[in-house]
Order: structure tokens, then sequence, then C-alpha cells
């Protein structure tokens, strides 16, 4: 927890207020396109121009699929950081895989000041960034309380040293990030199915039976069967209540 006399001591009126409209656009945003817009924005205001984030849908270990989204690093970079398979041997990923092991919640990750010694795989992952025009950066996490998604958002920077303002921002805002990041996706989910499994997934969520869908919506038992089919198939599920947990998500999620 950031204590109250540190924000006042190191962050400006301007600072707080930008931070606050910014999270709050953050958590009403409705687009994948508009999430990253305010993301580009804002980290513009703190002086990077360089910004990555990543994400997994599930608690974290080195076997999860990482889903990558590159915001405006210099795709020669990316393109050799996944050529090269840099992701293995990213200190960045050593540091939050131990830090993870250790600590709950969120945390600042500064590059290139680590306590342990680094390999020199590790090393060539930074001169090949630093080749790129990445000088400085840093990074900040969030794993979420049940561990069932971790996001985390690296800044840099030619010319911008992280400082405790950056530091401070980012943990301010790390945490609507991932929410604003579960919601987008929750909702691609929903988005996908058509008018009718959207209004059959509105009754099931509500906890009615076969039999009571299909006479609110005067339809067959056989033609609500047929809809579930179709909604625990978009949805990525096997099982009734598992489809009713998500829909409960999502619509948590939107309030």
């Amino acid at each position: 927890m950031i204590q109250e006399e540190i924000i006042h001591k190191h962050l400006s009126r301007d600072d707080m207020s930008k931070t606050l409209c910014f999270m709050n656009n953050c958590l009403r945003s409705e687009s994948e396109a508009d999430f990253h817009n305010l993301i580009q924005n804002f980290t513009s205001f703190l002086g990077y121009e360089y910004i990555l984030y990543c994400y997994t849908k599930a608690s974290y270990d080195k076997g999860t699929v990482v889903e990558m989204v590159n915001l405006s690093n210099p795709p020669e970079w990316m393109e050799e950081y996944d050529s090269r398979d840099f992701l293995k041997c990213d200190p960045v990923r050593s540091e939050l895989e131990n830090r993870l092991k250790t600590q709950s919640g969120s945390a600042f990750i500064l590059w290139d000041s680590y306590e342990r010694k680094l390999t020199e795989a590790e090393e060539n992952v930074i001169r090949r960034r630093k080749h790129h025009g990445l000088n400085y950066g840093c990074s900040v996490y969030d794993n979420s309380t049940k561990k069932d998604f971790t996001f985390l958002i690296s800044l840099s920077s030619s010319t911008t040293r992280p400082d405790i303002r950056t530091e401070l921002i980012s943990q301010l805002i790390i945490s609507p990030l991932m929410s604003a990041r579960k919601r987008l996706d929750a909702c691609s989910l929903f988005n996908v199915l058509s008018d009718k499994e959207k209004e059959t997934a509105e009754w099931l969520a509500q906890g009615k039976t076969n039999w009571e869908i299909g006479r609110i919506m005067d339809i067959s038992e056989n033609t609500v069967k047929y809809h579930l089919k179709n909604i625990f198939s978009k949805l990525h599920v096997s099982k009734r209540q598992q489809a009713v947990n998500i829909l409960l998500a999502i619509k948590y999620l939107n309030n």
C-alpha cells in the first residue's frame, strides 16, 4: 500500500488529476482500441515512448501462454525478440517469476537493477534491447487475488529514466489496467454470441432452467439446448456452472 504522504511529496496536483482520470477512463473503455489509445496517451505524459504489455489468463508459471501486446516498441526489436526467442531469457521475466513466488499483489521492477548476477544470455537481451533504443525502462505487474490473471506493462525510453514519480503512478494504475483488460477479454467472448444466444445466456445467468428459459422465450427445450451448446462452445466451457460463472463475471465487470 502506497502511503498518502509519499504520494503528496512526489506527485503534483496535475499528476494526480491525470492519473485518476486515466484510471477511470480505463475502467470505462469499451474497446481494445480505446484501451490502447488511453495507455499510449498517458505513458507519453509520463515521458515514455515505448510501451508493451503482457498478460496471462491463468495462474502464471513457466508453461503458461503469455499474451504479448506491443503498442509502440520498434518493430525491428520485436521481430528480433520473437525470432531469437528472447522471452525465455529476458531478465524481466525471470524477475517476475521470482517475485510471484514470494510476493502477492502488485510490484515495480526497475530494469537492469537486479540483485542477482545475470546470465550471459540475459546480458545479451539487454545489449540487443539498448541497440534498438530502449535504454531505460521499468515494468509493473499485478497478480489477481484468485491468481487467475497476471498483467504486466513495460515502459521504456531512449532518454527518460524511471524515477519515484514513475514508480508511484505505475503502481496506482496497474490494478485498473488489469481489470480493464479482464473486462475486455470477457466481453469479447460474450460479443461473439448471436442475439438469441445472448438472450438465452442472460436467463441462464439468472439461474433459470431449460424449461423456464423455453417458456420465457417461447421456444422448445430442444432449441434451448441447442443455444446452450453453442454458448458453451463459444465461452470455451463444458459445464453449465462454468458458463454461469463467466456470464456473472462479465456482468460484474461491466457494472
